[in-house]
């Protein structure tokens, strides 16, 4: 399955906040007001992924919680992002 079917049904859209050479960006808003920056990239014969979720308002970005950060077969990708893509609640 393509990477951004798969994202896409954790309810993450392509993100226009920033560009990162040879990634992909993507964002999703939480209902609590919280939006969770993804970034998936391909290292060597793996995939870094990043996860950051952030307060957005008035201009500013404030990074909030627990970032995640992984590297891991291209083969364990979709199952990762299946697993931890589920949507955190943030106080």
């Amino acid at each position: 399955m393509k990477l951004t079917n798969v994202v896409a049904k954790h309810g993450f859209v392509p993100s226009a906040l920033a560009q990162i050479n040879n990634a992909k960006l993507y964002e999703r808003n939480n209902s609590d007001g919280v939006t969770e920056l993804l970034c998936v990239q391909k290292i060597g014969k793996g995939m870094r992924v990043d996860r950051m979720p952030l307060l957005i308002a008035s201009g500013l970005i404030i990074p909030i919680g627990e970032a995640v950060k992984q590297i891991l077969p291209i083969s364990e990708l979709e199952g990762f992002l299946d697993i931890t893509l589920k949507p955190a609640v943030f106080h």
